[in-house]
């Protein structure tokens, strides 16, 4: 029999109460390696795999919380809490008030546990990510369920390591463009400030910076936008291709329109497409994309509405250049700082 095995049977018998007090004091040995508790985590779906419907008896579930209430009484001690997942398998409540509240020491318990595991146990760590451009810088971001998240300057994107619940649930502050992979059992939802953008697969983009209004626009598939009061949803928009949202929380107003779908692909590959667009708005995008700062002295010209296509894959000073002939301005730029005129 080798070491997993054997040491898996012991965990077995630990659960249905048949260890020696030598091959308890064995458990609680192997507790500060970290090793069973990733074995630990196989039988549990061991056992849920075993029965029809994933159903454990209380006894056996009255053993896990005790197994784990070890474990963590083990390990306190240590600085930062990690959080391990639970198996797979969706163990089902029914019958017994007893596994119900088994279940809340078990969850109780594992939130005590501390960094002392090895590599193998931490594999099963559920960590939140959080990424956070600085001005003048964009990334590519691989999800954990192959979707792709192109996120802009001056932005951030927190989700979780692995997606272990019926929802794929991220927070976004600032702008990003999604390609989301369709999975129609669990829906991707994003949390920006009290907007939900729920989506089952599909490409979009959203700008979603503090105290700015938000905007959703769709380039394929269907987007749901919500507003989130009181745990309560609110719908806003049900968007198409082309189609575009703006929410003011502010004014409590909504402002639907349609934007090219070309323009808002072509935003993840650097590519700036302004319409009629106030020259203060544009120049707030710029700041971000090239982190520097652009003051405009004339209100008037800080006004003036532009048409023009820009790309960010060209110096600072070309892209001013061009502007100026098509906002009819001129300008000086001195190191990082530009100034309007």
């Amino acid at each position: 029999m080798d070491y997993k095995t054997e040491k898996k049977a012991l965990i077995r018998k630990y659960i249905n109460g048949g260890c020696t007090a030598e091959e308890t004091a064995e458990i609680k040995s192997l507790l500060s390696t970290g090793d069973l508790s990733v074995l630990f985590s196989e039988v549990m779906d061991e056992i849920a795999a075993s029965t029809d419907d994933g159903y454990i008896e209380p006894d056996v579930s009255q053993a896990l919380a005790k197994f784990h209430g070890m474990q963590s009484a083990r390990n306190i001690g240590g600085n930062e809490p990690i959080v391990l997942g639970l198996p797979s398998k969706n163990i089902k409540l029914r019958r017994y008030l007893s596994y119900a509240a088994a279940i809340l020491l078990i969850i109780g318990s594992i939130s005590l546990l501390i960094p002392r595991l090895d590599k193998k146990t931490q594999q099963y760590a559920i960590i939140d990510q959080h990424f956070e451009n600085p001005k003048g810088k964009r990334s590519k971001i691989l999800l954990p369920d192959s979707s792709v998240v192109y996120l802009g300057p001056g932005s951030t994107l927190s989700f979780p390591s692995k997606f272990t619940t019926n929802v794929r649930a991220i927070s976004l502050r600032g702008e990003a463009f999604f390609e989301v992979t369709k999975n129609p059992k669990r829906p991707f939802i994003i949390h920006t400030g009290n907007i939900v953008t729920r989506v089952l697969g599909t490409s979009f983009k959203i700008d979603a910076f503090l105290n700015q209004p938000v905007r959703v626009l769709v380039s394929t598939g269907k987007v749901r936008v919500d507003r989130e009061v009181n745990k309560v949803l609110h719908s806003i928009a049900v968007l198409l291709p082309g189609q575009s949202v703006v929410w003011n929380e502010k004014t409590g107003q909504r402002e639907l329109g349609s934007t090219a779908v070309s323009d808002i692909l072509g935003w993840k590959n650097g590519k700036l497409v302004f319409r009629k667009t106030k020259l203060a708005d544009i120049a707030a995008i710029l700041e971000r994309t090239y982190n520097v700062t652009i003051a405009i002295g004339n209100s008037a010209v800080a006004e003036r509405q532009i048409r023009v296509n820009l790309t960010t894959d060209i110096p600072l000073s070309k892209l001013i250049k061009i502007l100026s002939v098509a906002g009819n301005f001129k300008y000086k730029i001195n190191q990082n700082h530009v100034s309007i005129f």
